[in-house]
Parts: structure tokens; sequence; C-alpha cells
């Protein structure tokens, strides 16, 4: 082999060898796009799926004088819920932003099921036959973690937290008689706006979305 033809073998096998480099780049960008997009999608699936859970066994209820599901700013739930009270998540999307905006958060209240013999839940009824409600409060809030990052809570009676998915810019939910908010008049819907920048600075969004009917509310 003489030196040019060495030389120009040399030269192929460099831009070859920067050929594949680029290529297996871009083909690490492209999966880890899908692995946090999937792995978004999974999050908001099943955070709907319990939220929904619990929203079903609910109902538009009045207990102990106060009026449930309650929705609020979220954080800010007003004296007669004070002690779901908290510091607001930060907001990391700008004006303009697809998940920018305000959130909301929910406390609802379920019916009180006693297992039975057969392992089955059973509503428990009062001497006229009316469900009788659990004074447990369930809520729903967004909150920041120590890591930074935004985190959607399941709450029992303002404590014992559960989270149900990271990585969420904004929690909505909308009730029947909220401005702007066309439902059923026996469900409230539920948005979530998931928000994750990767490596390169990349954000990555992914938005959940369900209107659940509250099967337990009395009859009018």
């Amino acid at each position: 082999m003489t030196v040019i033809e060495l030389a120009i073998s040399t030269f192929l096998l460099i831009l070859l060898s920067g050929s594949l480099t680029a290529a297996l780049v871009g083909v690490r960008g492209v999966f880890q796009e899908g692995t946090i997009q999937s792995r978004m999608q999974d999050a908001g699936e099943h955070a709907l799926k319990v939220m929904s859970a619990d929203l079903r066994r609910s109902g538009f209820v009045n207990v102990g004088g106060l009026a449930y599901p309650f929705v609020f700013p979220a954080g800010v739930p007003g004296p007669s819920f004070a002690a779901h009270a908290h510091a607001p998540a930060i907001q990391h999307a700008q004006a303009g932003d697809p998940d920018f905006g305000a959130s909301s958060e929910i406390v609802l209240v379920q019916p009180d099921f006693q297992t039975d013999a057969a392992g089955d839940e059973v509503p428990q009824l009062d001497g006229l036959g009316a469900l009788q409600w659990d004074g447990t409060e369930v809520s729903y809030v967004l909150m920041t973690g120590a890591d930074g990052f935004n985190y959607l809570q399941r709450r029992t009676n303002a404590a014992n937290p559960r989270r149900l998915a990271g990585h969420v810019e904004r929690l909505v939910f909308e009730a029947p008689g909220q401005i702007g908010v066309t439902i059923p008049n026996d469900s409230v819907r539920i948005r979530i706006f998931f928000r994750q920048v990767d490596e390169k600075g990349v954000v990555h969004r992914h938005q959940a979305e369900a209107t659940v009917a509250l099967r337990n509310t009395p009859a009018p």
C-alpha cells in the first residue's frame, strides 16, 4: 500500500468513525426522549387511576357543615380547611408555555364502608337508609420536594403523604359551577401537566386528563 493509499484509507476510516459516532448520539437522544415521554405517560395513567377511584367513591355532599369536594387554589384552602394549607409548589413554566398557569387542589370524603364476612366492602346506612360518610378527608396536592422537583401527593387528613407522580408542573381540578368549566353536574375534571428537563436542557412535556363522575352524590 502506498503512502497515498494509506492516507486515503485513514481519512475514510475517520469519516466512518465520525458518522457512526453521530448516529449513535442521535439514537441515544431519541431513546432518551422516548423513555422520558413513556415514563411521564405511565405516571399520568397511574395518578389518574388512583384519583379517579377515590372520586368515583365520593360524592357532592355536606358533612359536618362542610361542602365536599372542595376545590381551592394550591396551598390556600381558606379557614374551613386550614389544615390543608401549605407552601405552593415552585413554578418553572413561563407565560406562553403550554403548562403555565395556576394550580388547584381538592379535598373530598367517601362513604363509610365496612368489610363483611365475605370480604366485600359494604356501605353503611343510617336509620333513614342514607349513606353514612367517613370523616377521613382525602386530598390531592402539589408539593416541591427537598430535591427541587414537584410531586403530586395523596394525603389523608392533611397528613400521611403518598407520592403518585413526579415532575408535575401543574395540577388542576375543575368542578361544576366554576367560570368557564363545562362538565356534568356530578363530575370533577382532573388535569396533570408534566414537565421534565433532560441533561441537554430540552424540556419534555405531557398532559393527562380525565373527567370523573362522583357516583355517591345524594339524590336532590
